[in-house]
């Protein structure tokens, strides 16, 4: 059976890690540290955002859902987070919205890790500007084509509002399909807000948190 699985922050909000919308947006402002607009104004202020994002990272662990993530066969997961908590765990996500360890050239396009430090300001190989190889808002997300270029005979939404990605259109896409989330959502896009809940639009509704859906997502999955 393969199974296609979209996470967000929820996923790795149990092991500490704040959600954006819940913890750091109360911080910052969106506009000054995640945004394009905001890159191209004060990348200063953009990459000492980032750094310290990074240098947090190191002290996370995953959690019991991400090492069921890792373990599971014939899957392919695309993860909204830009953690490394997945990797922790084994597993080799698709990063749709890019990944906080890593940082890319803007001249000759290079990618690389660089750990949890704070990231450098010239390329070593053309000398160009380095900035995080994270999408901001206003950006374009290549990998978001995975998103509906992949059959599967499951799709499992997990830790996610759908918010940033309509997952309810995309449970239509799939015979069958499993929404995780503690919270019973209304349907909210850049349409707006929609009358029906997310989990309508499901085979599957475990509103439970992510590590603690681990058996029941199990035991589905046992029956499928």
């Amino acid at each position: 059976m393969k199974i296609l699985i979209v996470s967000g922050a929820g996923l790795s909000a149990p092991s500490g890690i704040p959600t954006f919308i819940d913890g750091l947006w109360q911080e910052y402002s969106v506009e000054e540290v995640a945004t394009h607009e905001g890159w191209r104004k004060n990348p200063k202020k953009v990459i000492e955002f980032f750094d310290q994002r990074r240098q947090e990272l190191a002290r996370y662990q995953p959690n019991e859902a991400h090492h069921f993530l890792a373990k599971l066969p014939d899957t392919l997961h695309l993860t909204q987070n830009v953690d490394d908590l997945c990797e922790k765990a084994g597993g080799k996500p698709i990063h749709l919205h890019g990944r906080l360890r890593w940082v890319r050239c803007e001249e000759c396009g290079k990618r690389w890790d660089i750990g949890y430090t704070p990231q450098p300001r010239q390329c070593p190989w053309c000398e160009g500007v380095v900035r995080p190889d994270v999408v901001l808002f206003g950006e374009m997300a290549p990998n978001y084509r995975y998103l509906y270029t992949t059959k599967a005979d499951l799709f499992i939404a997990i830790g996610t509002s759908g918010r940033v990605i309509d997952i309810a259109d995309l449970a239509r896409q799939f015979p069958r399909s499993i929404l995780v989330n503690p919270k019973r959502e209304k349907r909210v896009t850049m349409f707006g807000e929609f009358e029906e809940h997310i989990d309508e639009y499901f085979t599957h509704f475990i509103q439970k948190s992510a590590e603690k859906a681990v058996e029941d997502i199990q035991k589905l999955l046992k029956e499928m």
